[in-house]
């Protein structure tokens, strides 16, 4: 199908409205936990507001195609869902303020309505998207989309940080909440501006092309995107076992401050910043499941360095490796269903797909959060005896061993979805190591701007 004039407006308006929401995250998202723990929830409450919120929300995607497939008006879904996404900032931050006995249960409930409205959205507007961006160029499209996201929910998670540091300092840390959850809401309702500009073709849609669960899963045996999904599920489980206790750990256990719990989230949304640009790149030119293998074989390593320093700025540099890896991972994974799914049956095989990254997610975290209950300081067996700082650094080796297991069982049975050129181990190798995001780093901020090297001939 070829792109219109207005197709390409409407990827601009797409990137400004990710320049948004990536404001409301940086600002929004990223203190959920900090405020919860600022609320003195339990790590079983930190656990069930991970889980509970992704869990109920991606099942409202499957009513959302439903509803799609009714009024067949993407964007009237998009901005629905977008709009009361922004609202329910408000009794996020007040609820639990007012009602200071009931606070954790009040903060996952907030939390909860914030996820579903935002996965009301999420099928109707990857259909959209689908329609809309080039396949030759879907990867490079979303890399360069992603990385401006990138630099904006560094800036709101930098700034936000330094009000929470302020704030604290002069002992009224809720104030800098209400900074942090009003500047969310505002930057969600500018985002839905922005989509209202875009174009909003027809959504045609055939009752032969429905299905159900049953018949979706039916065919793992035969289908590369079923087996994909299967492991993109599994693989959340293994991460949310250690994903939400990272920063109790930090706050917790650790006593970081705000301004260094600021620094760590923001050093792994830089490395993105330098480094999507490039995975997107790879991924148009060698298939996404390429990048699945190098990050999906990185992501075990991740957890696993947790155990080795509680050194701040040995944590620093495992974020920047968590930043390399998550960039390319996530950028992939949301390829590789567009190449994998024709339009007609994209929106409910997205919202299968994030039901059962939910199901995961929700399964890891409350695993994680009743094993927090149970897992020793130490351990002795025989004459070995293994002390750690805090109990939650054996759910950070559990993840890391489960995520290369998963890795391993599924990586070889997936296939990619599309013809694209032949890598060969080694110069895989190269390229790989050729995302420099450091000297990338210093040379942007030296120069401000993002130049190429010359090529030049090895020997």
């Amino acid at each position: 199908m070829q792109k219109t004039s207005a197709d390409s407006k409407s990827l601009s308006y797409a990137i400004k409205d990710g320049v948004y929401y990536s404001i409301m995250a940086g600002v929004g998202e990223i203190y959920i936990s900090p405020f919860a723990i600022f609320l003195k929830a339990t790590n079983y409450q930190i656990g069930l507001l991970a889980s509970i919120p992704q869990l109920l929300g991606a099942f409202v995607q499957l009513l959302s195609v439903g509803v799609l497939n009714k009024i067949k008006d993407r964007m009237a879904v998009i901005l629905i869902g977008v709009v009361a996404q922004g609202l329910s900032w408000i009794p996020i931050l007040i609820l639990p303020l007012l009602f200071s006995n009931y606070a954790a249960p009040l903060l996952i409930v907030g939390v909860t309505a914030y996820f579903s409205f935002g996965n009301l959205a999420t099928p109707a507007w990857n259909s959209l998207m689908g329609d809309l961006v080039p396949e030759k160029t879907r990867s490079t499209y979303f890399g360069h989309r992603n990385r401006v996201m990138s630099i904006f929910s560094l800036g709101a998670l930098s700034l936000a940080g330094l009000i929470l540091h302020g704030t604290e300092k002069i002992g009224r840390p809720w104030i800098g909440f209400s900074l942090l959850f009003i500047t969310a809401l505002i930057a969600r309702l500018i985002s839905s501006y922005y989509l209202t500009k875009m174009s909003n073709p027809p959504y045609e849609v055939d009752d032969k092309d429905d299905f159900t669960l049953l018949e979706f899963f039916a065919d793992f045996r035969h289908s590369s995107f079923v087996r994909f999904v299967v492991y993109t599920g599994l693989m959340h489980l293994a991460v949310m076992l250690a994903g939400p206790f990272f920063s109790v750990y930090m706050l917790r256990d650790l006593h970081f401050s705000y301004l260094q719990f600021m620094s760590v989230s923001a050093a792994a949304v830089l490395v993105q910043y330098f480094t999507l640009h490039n995975w997107g790149k790879f991924g148009d030119k060698f298939g996404n499941r390429k990048v699945l293998v190098i990050t999906g074989f990185t992501l075990p390593l991740v957890p696993v360095l947790w155990l080795f320093s509680a050194n701040f700025y040995f944590i620093l540099v495992i974020q920047m490796l968590a930043g390399f890896a998550w960039a390319g991972f996530s950028l992939s994974m949301g390829n590789f269903i567009f190449d994998a799914i024709p339009q007609p049956k994209r929106a409910k095989c997205v919202a299968i797909f994030n039901v059962l990254n939910a199901v995961g997610i929700f399964s890891g975290a409350a695993i994680g959060g009743w094993l927090t209950k149970y897992l020793p300081l130490s351990l002795s067996i025989d004459k070995l005896a293994v002390s750690m700082i805090s109990n939650l650094q054996w759910l950070f080796l559990i993840s890391g061993i489960l995520r290369l297991f998963i890795s391993l069982l599924f990586l070889p049975a997936i296939r990619e979805m599309r013809e694209v050129e032949q890598l060969t181990l080694r110069e895989l190798v190269f390229r790989v190591s050729s995302m420099r995001p450091i000297s990338g780093l210093r040379f942007d901020l030296f120069t401000g701007s993002h130049k190429r090297k010359k090529k030049t001939t090895s020997s």
